[in-house]
């Protein structure tokens, strides 16, 4: 897997650079200290997944994963950061974070979240998973995904897709789905952007707040 970091302290960047080339399934490909240096590094690079930092200078995480989603949709946008904060958390799903995982995260669980990301589950640190789960409920307008209006599920997807939507919310990856409704990974992979269609969502983490909501 080809990998960007994003973040403003070149220490973080070292450390995390040093410490995931110890993986022989992970490469840096690049480095960025804000979003707009990301964009411009992506004019000539594509990483499967960004590492990506929310708290820095001329443009932060957030519009930094907005700006990418829009243009790169196959890339993947895993937010590792020091703040475990609401609005951070929904603001980053909203722009289409594949993944949310905080910086005190050790080693193995930052390398499951890039490979998670990778592999298109949206995989949410523990202690960011509960929170969300609790405020999901007071949710405020502004930080909505867009046209999650209730609607009876049933009246719009299938059977199959709503058995898939079931293993979205678990947290399995398309591999994983696969394997557990006997479907080849691309029959799966065909599944999830009908579902996405249907309910006028981009991605699967909104797919995540509109069920949450309903």
């Amino acid at each position: 897997m080809d990998v960007i970091i994003v973040d403003d302290q070149g220490i973080v960047r070292d450390g995390l650079k040093m410490l995931l080339s110890l993986n022989e399934e992970i490469r840096i490909i690049g480095e960025a200290t804000n979003g707009e240096e990301l964009i411009a590094l992506l004019e000539r690079m594509t990483p499967n997944v960004i590492l990506m930092d929310i708290r820095m200078p001329v443009m932060n995480g957030i519009e930094a994963t907005k700006a990418v989603k829009e243009r790169y949709p196959n890339v993947k946008v895993l937010i590792l950061t020091t703040f475990n904060e609401d609005e951070y958390i929904f603001n980053g799903l909203k722009n289409g974070a594949d993944g949310f995982i905080l910086k005190d995260s050790d080693l193995k669980e930052i390398i499951k979240a890039i490979k998670a990301a990778h592999e298109g589950t949206l995989l949410l640190h523990s202690d960011v998973t509960s929170k969300l789960i609790r405020a999901l409920r007071n949710v405020p307008e502004s930080l909505q995904a867009p046209n999650t209006e209730k609607k009876d599920l049933s009246k719009i997807l299938t059977p199959r897709e709503i058995e898939v939507v079931e293993q979205i919310m678990q947290g399995k990856s398309n591999k994983t789905i696969s394997a557990t409704l006997f479907l080849t990974e691309g029959t799966v992979k065909n599944y999830v952007s009908r579902i996405l269609d249907k309910l006028e969502l981009k991605s699967r983490s909104e797919l995540i707040i509109y069920l949450k909501e309903k």
